[in-house]
């Protein structure tokens, strides 16, 4: 039991590590009308870490990598939104992806159909959400909302790109990864 925790505890800090790192090691700048959005590895770990630890587990190592790297690279303002939308994405998604386990009974296809399935649903809220907020911050700071909906929609290809890359790199990695956890774990 005692073995257990401390697995459980290194992985959680391991997911943790790894988000940071998959934003602060790699990072290409994207130009965007709005912001200074670039692509990166972080959301690939964090659906990883929810996807094997579970939505609550990974809900607490995505927001905490995330976090640390908005901390510690000026990016102070965007932590309340980071907070609440990976947490929320984490939980509903990794919600979804507990169903879909259960429903898949040990049948791996079946899993890894679950898996396609949270990860574009995933970067479909990182989407929305990531346009909404836009909107939301544009006008909170003295925008007007047309020129708000009209800025957030032109920033909103980088995103768009970061969520894809995010959804084909965990469903090619998924597997392997799970492999190596497993035996970990």
């Amino acid at each position: 039991m005692k073995d257990q925790k401390i697995k459980t505890l290194v992985s959680m800090a391991f997911f943790t590590a790894v988000t940071f790192l998959g934003i602060q090691a790699f990072r290409i700048p994207v130009p965007a009308v709005v912001g200074t959005p670039f692509i990166h590895f972080g959301h690939v770990f964090v659906v990883m870490g929810m996807l094997l630890q579970g939505g609550k587990k990974g809900a607490v190592t995505g927001t905490a990598g995330l976090l640390i790297f908005d901390l510690l690279n000026g990016y102070v303002q965007s932590i309340p939104q980071v907070f609440v939308e990976t947490i929320v994405k984490c939980l509903l998604v990794g919600a979804l992806f507990a169903w879909f386990q259960r429903r898949a009974g040990g049948d791996r296809k079946k899993e890894y159909k679950g898996v396609v399935i949270c990860s574009i649903l995933y970067a479909i809220l990182n989407i929305l959400i990531e346009w909404a907020m836009g909107i939301v911050g544009l006008v909170v700071t003295g925008s007007g909302i047309g020129a708000a909906v009209a800025a957030s929609t032109a920033s909103i290809p980088a995103t768009i790109f970061n969520a894809v890359f995010m959804a084909v790199a965990v469903s090619l990695l998924y597997v392997p990864v799970k492999q190596i956890y497993q035996k970990i774990m």
